[in-house]
């Protein structure tokens, strides 16, 4: 087996392997690596020629806090072909794409695992511990203030202003395209509610708000009746809940607002 950086060439495989494990929209896969090498890499696994999997890295964000900040690299979309499986692979994929991110300038390396059984995995082969945490609310929609669609270059400014006095994950526009391609994908997007603003998209017929800055619970509920959904599912930073984000190292702020991971 062999691995190295991805290149142009290697496109059509990744996306088709991508759409394959995930199930992700095809545009939305589009979309990612449209946005490639200003966000990020990737790395790709080959055993006699064939790609048995593929692991990405995300550099395209910054940790703001006072007066310094940090680059970031996010470990992404890790994927090893079913057959390929437990031979170790997805270790090799991720410590791979954990050094091509330093590579490009990330001091801090993070993810989040796609289940909570994964932390320790993580923590084991990549030295990722749990920094951040998040709370779940559940709410009715309710109808009420309309909520007003912004491109990422107006919700990047104002979620800047609403988060600056806090430590923060700063995204620059590329970046947040990508959350905006992911929240479009799936019925939502990015919009402004009131004074404040809102990432979400729609699960399983419940309206997630992966990020909600500056507005009132009543207008998170208005979302998801402007939506079309019955209910709504709100994540809040929070100093005690669900296990979040795994970082190296994990000496952020326990007041880091994050909010957008690339899930």
């Amino acid at each position: 087996m062999t691995v190295r950086e991805i290149t142009p060439d290697d496109k059509p495989e990744l996306v088709e392997l991508w759409t394959r494990v995930f199930g992700d929209p095809e545009c939305y896969v589009e979309a990612f690596f449209r946005l490639l090498p200003e966000i990020g890499s990737g790395v790709a696994a080959f055993e006699d020629g064939e790609l048995c999997g593929a692991a990405y890295v995300i550099t395209a964000g910054e940790l703001v806090e006072g007066g310094k900040t940090r680059r970031c690299g996010y470990l992404y979309a890790v994927a090893v072909e079913p057959e390929a499986r437990g031979c170790g692979i997805g270790g090799a994929l991720s410590r791979a794409a954990a050094e091509l991110g330093r590579s490009r300038g990330a001091e801090l390396i993070c993810t989040r695992p796609a289940e909570p059984g994964l932390f320790a995995w993580y923590e084991r082969e990549l030295g990722l511990r749990c920094a951040l945490l998040r709370e779940r609310r559940e709410l009715d929609s309710r109808p009420g203030l309309m909520p007003a669609p912004l491109d990422a270059a107006e919700y990047g400014r104002r979620r800047e202003a609403l988060l600056r006095d806090r430590p923060h994950l700063r995204l620059p526009e590329a970046a947040l395209l990508l959350e905006e391609a992911n929240c479009v994908s799936f019925g939502g997007g990015l919009y402004a509610l009131g004074n404040g603003i809102a990432a979400a998209y729609i699960n399983d017929g419940v309206t997630e708000i992966r990020e909600l800055l500056g507005a009132s619970e009543e207008e998170a509920a208005a979302l998801g009746a402007a939506l079309g959904t019955e209910r709504v599912r709100l994540w809040l930073p929070a100093a005690q809940g669900d296990p979040y984000l795994a970082f190296a190292p994990a000496d952020l702020p326990p007041d880091t607002v994050w909010n957008l991971a690339f899930d």
